[in-house]
Protein backbone atom coordinates (compact mmCIF):
# COMPACT_ATOMS: atom_id res chain seq x y z
CA UNK A 1 0.00 0.00 0.00
CA UNK A 2 1.63 2.97 -0.77
CA UNK A 3 1.63 6.07 1.69
CA UNK A 4 -0.47 8.77 0.17
CA UNK A 5 -3.09 5.70 -0.13
CA UNK A 6 -2.73 5.37 3.46
CA UNK A 7 -2.90 8.62 4.59
CA UNK A 8 -5.75 9.20 2.26
CA UNK A 9 -7.50 6.60 3.85
CA UNK A 10 -6.72 7.40 7.15
CA UNK A 11 -8.53 10.49 6.84
CA UNK A 12 -11.26 9.30 5.67
CA UNK A 13 -11.34 6.93 8.42
CA UNK A 14 -11.48 9.51 10.88
CA UNK A 15 -13.52 11.45 9.31
CA UNK A 16 -15.71 8.62 9.18
CA UNK A 17 -15.61 7.93 13.00
CA UNK A 18 -16.32 11.33 13.58
CA UNK A 19 -19.42 11.35 11.72
CA UNK A 20 -20.71 8.52 13.41
CA UNK A 21 -19.87 9.51 16.97
CA UNK A 22 -21.83 12.27 16.29
CA UNK A 23 -24.56 10.61 14.75
CA UNK A 24 -24.67 7.97 17.38
CA UNK A 25 -24.82 10.62 20.35
CA UNK A 26 -27.48 12.33 18.45
CA UNK A 27 -29.22 8.88 17.74
CA UNK A 28 -28.67 7.31 21.74
CA UNK A 29 -30.63 11.30 22.83
CA UNK A 30 -33.21 10.62 20.19
CA UNK A 31 -34.42 7.50 21.87
CA UNK A 32 -34.22 9.26 25.44
CA UNK A 33 -36.48 12.50 23.73
CA UNK A 34 -38.85 9.67 22.47
CA UNK A 35 -39.23 7.89 26.04
CA UNK A 36 -40.37 11.10 27.15
CA UNK A 37 -43.31 11.08 25.59
CA UNK A 38 -46.47 9.74 26.44
CA UNK A 39 -47.44 6.85 24.18
CA UNK A 40 -50.76 7.35 25.24
CA UNK A 41 -53.36 10.42 25.29
CA UNK A 42 -56.82 10.13 27.70
CA UNK A 43 -59.91 10.54 25.73
CA UNK A 44 -63.01 11.25 27.55
CA UNK A 45 -66.39 11.28 25.81
CA UNK A 46 -69.45 13.10 27.35
CA UNK A 47 -72.17 10.60 27.23
CA UNK A 48 -75.04 12.68 29.20
CA UNK A 49 -74.99 16.00 30.53
CA UNK A 50 -77.90 16.70 33.12
CA UNK A 51 -78.77 19.56 35.64
CA UNK A 52 -81.06 19.90 38.96
CA UNK A 53 -82.63 23.27 39.16
CA UNK A 54 -84.47 24.70 42.22
CA UNK A 55 -86.40 27.84 41.93
CA UNK A 56 -87.44 29.59 45.08
CA UNK A 57 -90.51 32.09 44.42
CA UNK A 58 -92.71 34.24 46.83
CA UNK A 59 -95.21 36.71 46.90
CA UNK A 60 -95.25 39.00 50.21
CA UNK A 61 -98.18 40.05 51.47
CA UNK A 62 -98.26 44.15 52.33
CA UNK A 63 -100.03 45.40 55.87
CA UNK A 64 -101.27 49.16 54.55
CA UNK A 65 -98.29 51.18 53.77
CA UNK A 66 -96.90 54.41 52.62
CA UNK A 67 -93.39 53.24 51.20
CA UNK A 68 -94.98 51.05 48.22
CA UNK A 69 -98.93 51.92 48.61
CA UNK A 70 -99.71 48.63 47.25
CA UNK A 71 -100.49 44.80 48.97
CA UNK A 72 -97.71 42.44 47.55
CA UNK A 73 -94.27 42.21 46.84
CA UNK A 74 -92.57 40.01 44.74
CA UNK A 75 -88.71 39.01 43.77
CA UNK A 76 -87.12 42.46 42.55
CA UNK A 77 -89.44 45.11 43.40
CA UNK A 78 -87.88 46.37 46.88
CA UNK A 79 -87.15 45.47 50.35
CA UNK A 80 -89.30 43.67 52.52
CA UNK A 81 -89.15 45.57 55.90
CA UNK A 82 -90.78 43.63 58.50
CA UNK A 83 -92.92 46.10 59.94
CA UNK A 84 -95.55 46.20 56.93
CA UNK A 85 -95.15 42.08 55.93
CA UNK A 86 -97.66 40.79 56.64
CA UNK A 87 -96.58 37.04 55.47
CA UNK A 88 -94.17 35.86 52.92
CA UNK A 89 -95.97 33.43 50.45
CA UNK A 90 -92.94 30.97 49.48
CA UNK A 91 -93.25 28.22 46.69
CA UNK A 92 -90.11 25.95 45.56
CA UNK A 93 -90.00 23.90 42.29
CA UNK A 94 -87.15 21.43 41.68
CA UNK A 95 -86.69 20.40 37.89
CA UNK A 96 -84.49 17.57 36.34
CA UNK A 97 -83.26 18.16 32.74
CA UNK A 98 -80.96 15.38 30.86
CA UNK A 99 -79.98 14.68 27.36
CA UNK A 100 -80.47 11.88 26.34
CA UNK A 101 -83.50 11.49 28.41
CA UNK A 102 -83.90 8.97 31.34
CA UNK A 103 -85.51 5.96 30.93
CA UNK A 104 -86.13 5.51 34.98
CA UNK A 105 -86.19 7.91 37.71
CA UNK A 106 -86.65 7.87 40.86
CA UNK A 107 -86.61 10.84 43.28
CA UNK A 108 -86.31 10.71 47.09
CA UNK A 109 -87.42 14.32 48.62
CA UNK A 110 -86.56 15.23 52.50
CA UNK A 111 -86.86 18.64 54.15
CA UNK A 112 -85.69 19.79 57.19
CA UNK A 113 -86.47 24.29 58.24
CA UNK A 114 -84.01 25.18 60.98
CA UNK A 115 -84.56 28.53 63.39
CA UNK A 116 -81.75 29.92 64.42
CA UNK A 117 -80.20 32.81 66.19
CA UNK A 118 -76.46 33.44 65.00
CA UNK A 119 -74.82 33.82 68.21
CA UNK A 120 -77.01 33.46 70.58
CA UNK A 121 -78.43 29.73 70.46
CA UNK A 122 -77.98 26.68 68.66
CA UNK A 123 -80.06 25.58 65.85
CA UNK A 124 -83.62 24.66 66.14
CA UNK A 125 -84.82 22.08 63.92
CA UNK A 126 -88.81 22.54 63.84
CA UNK A 127 -90.46 18.94 63.34
CA UNK A 128 -92.63 18.32 60.67
CA UNK A 129 -95.89 19.25 63.04
CA UNK A 130 -94.44 21.97 63.74
CA UNK A 131 -93.26 22.97 60.21
CA UNK A 132 -96.82 22.31 59.45
CA UNK A 133 -98.23 24.66 62.26
CA UNK A 134 -95.91 27.61 62.02
CA UNK A 135 -94.96 27.97 58.14
CA UNK A 136 -97.98 25.92 56.87
CA UNK A 137 -95.77 23.45 55.02
CA UNK A 138 -97.36 21.79 52.13
CA UNK A 139 -95.74 19.15 49.92
CA UNK A 140 -92.83 17.24 49.21
CA UNK A 141 -90.87 17.60 46.24
CA UNK A 142 -92.18 20.72 45.07
CA UNK A 143 -93.74 22.26 48.37
CA UNK A 144 -95.46 25.61 49.52
CA UNK A 145 -95.08 27.34 53.19
CA UNK A 146 -95.96 30.39 54.62
CA UNK A 147 -93.65 32.82 56.39
CA UNK A 148 -95.17 34.70 58.95
CA UNK A 149 -93.10 37.14 61.13
CA UNK A 150 -95.57 37.66 64.22
CA UNK A 151 -95.63 33.84 64.61
CA UNK A 152 -91.84 33.79 63.78
CA UNK A 153 -90.41 36.64 66.65
CA UNK A 154 -93.32 34.80 69.07
CA UNK A 155 -91.25 31.93 68.99
CA UNK A 156 -87.51 33.51 69.20
CA UNK A 157 -89.02 35.25 71.92
CA UNK A 158 -89.71 32.32 74.15
CA UNK A 159 -86.20 30.68 72.98
CA UNK A 160 -84.64 34.17 73.94
CA UNK A 161 -86.43 33.79 77.72
CA UNK A 162 -84.90 30.00 77.99
CA UNK A 163 -81.31 31.53 77.29
CA UNK A 164 -81.57 35.02 78.51
CA UNK A 165 -80.62 36.42 75.24
CA UNK A 166 -82.40 39.18 73.18
CA UNK A 167 -82.12 38.07 69.22
CA UNK A 168 -82.53 41.10 66.92
CA UNK A 169 -81.37 39.04 64.13
CA UNK A 170 -82.29 35.51 62.94
CA UNK A 171 -82.99 33.24 60.56
CA UNK A 172 -84.82 30.56 58.41
CA UNK A 173 -83.18 28.08 57.03
CA UNK A 174 -85.09 26.12 54.78
CA UNK A 175 -82.53 22.81 53.38
CA UNK A 176 -84.39 20.26 51.28
CA UNK A 177 -82.34 17.15 50.49
CA UNK A 178 -83.34 15.73 46.79
CA UNK A 179 -81.76 12.17 46.23
CA UNK A 180 -82.33 11.53 42.56
CA UNK A 181 -81.17 8.12 40.65
CA UNK A 182 -81.67 8.00 37.34
CA UNK A 183 -80.91 5.28 34.60
CA UNK A 184 -79.75 6.42 31.31
CA UNK A 185 -79.14 4.60 27.88
CA UNK A 186 -76.01 5.17 25.72
CA UNK A 187 -74.71 4.16 22.82
CA UNK A 188 -72.94 1.09 24.27
CA UNK A 189 -74.26 0.92 27.85
CA UNK A 190 -76.38 2.11 30.94
CA UNK A 191 -75.42 4.51 32.94
CA UNK A 192 -76.80 5.28 36.60
CA UNK A 193 -77.45 9.08 38.25
CA UNK A 194 -77.04 8.84 41.61
CA UNK A 195 -76.29 11.69 43.36
CA UNK A 196 -78.14 14.88 45.54
CA UNK A 197 -79.09 18.10 45.28
CA UNK A 198 -79.51 20.50 48.52
CA UNK A 199 -80.65 23.96 47.03
CA UNK A 200 -80.55 25.56 50.73
CA UNK A 201 -82.34 29.16 51.26
CA UNK A 202 -81.89 31.21 53.93
CA UNK A 203 -84.81 33.86 55.03
CA UNK A 204 -82.49 36.32 57.42
CA UNK A 205 -84.97 39.12 59.73
CA UNK A 206 -82.22 41.73 60.09
CA UNK A 207 -81.67 44.61 61.88
CA UNK A 208 -79.69 47.15 60.53
CA UNK A 209 -78.72 51.36 61.52
CA UNK A 210 -79.09 52.49 58.11
CA UNK A 211 -81.86 50.46 56.67
CA UNK A 212 -83.61 49.25 59.84
CA UNK A 213 -85.71 46.23 60.15
CA UNK A 214 -86.26 43.95 56.69
CA UNK A 215 -86.48 40.56 55.60
CA UNK A 216 -83.58 39.36 53.05
CA UNK A 217 -84.45 36.46 50.63
CA UNK A 218 -81.75 35.92 48.13
CA UNK A 219 -79.75 33.17 46.45
CA UNK A 220 -83.73 32.27 44.66
CA UNK A 221 -82.21 30.00 41.58
CA UNK A 222 -79.87 27.29 42.09
CA UNK A 223 -78.82 24.99 39.77
CA UNK A 224 -76.09 22.09 39.84
CA UNK A 225 -74.98 20.84 36.85
CA UNK A 226 -73.42 17.46 35.70
CA UNK A 227 -72.28 15.02 33.12
CA UNK A 228 -71.67 11.45 32.53
CA UNK A 229 -68.53 10.78 30.58
CA UNK A 230 -66.23 7.55 29.92
CA UNK A 231 -62.58 7.71 29.91
CA UNK A 232 -60.56 6.04 27.39
CA UNK A 233 -56.43 5.59 26.48
CA UNK A 234 -55.68 5.61 23.41
CA UNK A 235 -52.36 4.67 21.83
CA UNK A 236 -50.13 7.13 20.47
CA UNK A 237 -48.67 5.15 17.03
CA UNK A 238 -46.95 8.42 16.33
CA UNK A 239 -44.81 8.10 19.16
CA UNK A 240 -44.24 4.34 18.94
CA UNK A 241 -42.84 4.90 15.65
CA UNK A 242 -40.56 7.77 16.56
CA UNK A 243 -39.20 4.89 19.36
CA UNK A 244 -38.73 2.37 16.69
CA UNK A 245 -37.44 4.84 14.49
CA UNK A 246 -34.67 5.82 16.77
CA UNK A 247 -33.63 2.28 17.84
CA UNK A 248 -32.95 1.64 14.35
CA UNK A 249 -31.12 4.92 13.55
CA UNK A 250 -29.19 3.75 16.63
CA UNK A 251 -28.38 0.48 15.85
CA UNK A 252 -27.18 1.26 12.53
CA UNK A 253 -24.76 4.34 13.49
CA UNK A 254 -23.52 1.95 16.39
CA UNK A 255 -22.37 -0.26 13.73
CA UNK A 256 -21.08 1.85 11.15
CA UNK A 257 -19.25 3.63 14.38
CA UNK A 258 -17.68 0.11 15.14
CA UNK A 259 -16.62 -0.15 11.25
CA UNK A 260 -15.29 3.21 11.46
CA UNK A 261 -13.15 3.14 14.77
CA UNK A 262 -11.85 -0.16 13.21
CA UNK A 263 -10.69 1.37 9.95
CA UNK A 264 -9.70 4.56 11.76
CA UNK A 265 -7.46 1.81 14.32
CA UNK A 266 -6.26 -0.19 11.57
CA UNK A 267 -4.78 3.11 9.05
CA UNK A 268 -3.97 5.06 12.12
CA UNK A 269 -0.19 6.24 10.70
CA UNK A 270 2.54 5.30 12.51
CA UNK A 271 4.92 7.48 14.96
CA UNK A 272 7.74 8.97 13.32
CA UNK A 273 11.20 7.60 13.23
CA UNK A 274 12.68 9.64 15.66
CA UNK A 275 9.51 8.80 18.26
CA UNK A 276 10.83 5.00 17.88
CA UNK A 277 14.05 5.78 18.28
CA UNK A 278 13.17 8.20 21.62
CA UNK A 279 11.37 5.49 22.88
CA UNK A 280 14.01 2.69 22.37
CA UNK A 281 16.52 4.44 23.83
CA UNK A 282 14.75 6.28 26.90
CA UNK A 283 15.18 3.41 29.32
CA UNK A 284 19.39 3.42 28.68
CA UNK A 285 19.69 6.94 28.17
CA UNK A 286 22.52 7.57 30.73
CA UNK A 287 24.41 4.54 29.18
CA UNK A 288 24.34 6.13 25.46
CA UNK A 289 26.66 8.81 23.95
CA UNK A 290 25.58 10.14 19.97
CA UNK A 291 28.80 9.68 17.91
CA UNK A 292 28.77 11.45 14.09
CA UNK A 293 31.72 8.53 13.68
CA UNK A 294 31.10 5.01 12.03
CA UNK A 295 31.82 2.28 14.43
CA UNK A 296 35.28 1.41 13.81
CA UNK A 297 36.30 -2.27 12.22
CA UNK A 298 37.43 -4.55 14.63
CA UNK A 299 38.89 -8.03 14.74
CA UNK A 300 35.69 -9.66 16.55
CA UNK A 301 31.63 -7.85 16.31
CA UNK A 302 29.62 -9.56 18.34
CA UNK A 303 25.73 -8.58 17.58
CA UNK A 304 23.14 -8.45 20.14
CA UNK A 305 19.91 -9.33 20.00
CA UNK A 306 17.86 -6.35 21.35
CA UNK A 307 19.27 -2.90 22.98
CA UNK A 308 18.67 -3.98 26.62
CA UNK A 309 21.49 -6.99 26.13
CA UNK A 310 23.88 -4.21 24.67
CA UNK A 311 22.83 -2.21 27.81
CA UNK A 312 23.84 -5.26 30.19
CA UNK A 313 27.12 -5.60 28.69
CA UNK A 314 27.71 -1.72 28.83
CA UNK A 315 27.09 -2.28 32.63
CA UNK A 316 29.42 -5.11 32.71
CA UNK A 317 32.52 -3.94 31.15
CA UNK A 318 31.87 -0.19 32.81
CA UNK A 319 31.62 1.17 29.20
CA UNK A 320 29.51 3.63 27.21
CA UNK A 321 26.95 2.79 24.56
CA UNK A 322 27.89 4.82 21.48
CA UNK A 323 25.38 5.90 18.73
CA UNK A 324 25.80 6.58 15.25
CA UNK A 325 23.47 6.56 12.28
CA UNK A 326 23.94 5.47 8.65
CA UNK A 327 20.97 6.37 6.67
CA UNK A 328 17.76 4.74 7.96
CA UNK A 329 20.13 2.12 9.99
CA UNK A 330 20.79 3.04 14.21
CA UNK A 331 24.08 1.25 15.46
CA UNK A 332 24.68 1.15 18.59
CA UNK A 333 27.50 -0.23 20.27
CA UNK A 334 30.25 -0.85 22.65
CA UNK A 335 34.22 -1.23 21.74
CA UNK A 336 35.87 -3.26 24.44
CA UNK A 337 39.97 -3.71 23.24
CA UNK A 338 39.55 -5.43 19.65
CA UNK A 339 35.95 -6.52 20.65
CA UNK A 340 32.88 -4.65 18.87
CA UNK A 341 29.87 -5.51 20.55
CA UNK A 342 26.53 -3.46 18.42
CA UNK A 343 22.76 -3.96 18.24
CA UNK A 344 21.32 -2.49 15.02
CA UNK A 345 17.88 -1.25 14.22
CA UNK A 346 16.34 0.64 11.27
CA UNK A 347 13.07 2.84 11.04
Amino acid sequence: MSRVYRVKTEKLAKILLIIFACSTIISALSIYYTHQLPTSETQTTTLCSYQHAGTYNYVAELKPNIIYNKTTLTPGEGTLYTAIVNQINLTFTYTFKCDPKPSITTIHPEIAILLESPGKWPPKTLSNTEAQEILQLSGALNFSLQINGTKIKEIVNLIDAETGTRSTAYNINIKPTIHLIANVTTETTVKTIDETFTPELTVAFKTEAEKGNYIAIENLQQTKPGALTETQQIPLQEVEFQRTTSYMATAATAIALAVSAFLYIRYEPAPPPTKIIEKLIAPYKELIAKTTQKPPETKTTIETESLEDLAKIAEILARPILHATDDKEHIFYIIDNNTKYQHKTKT
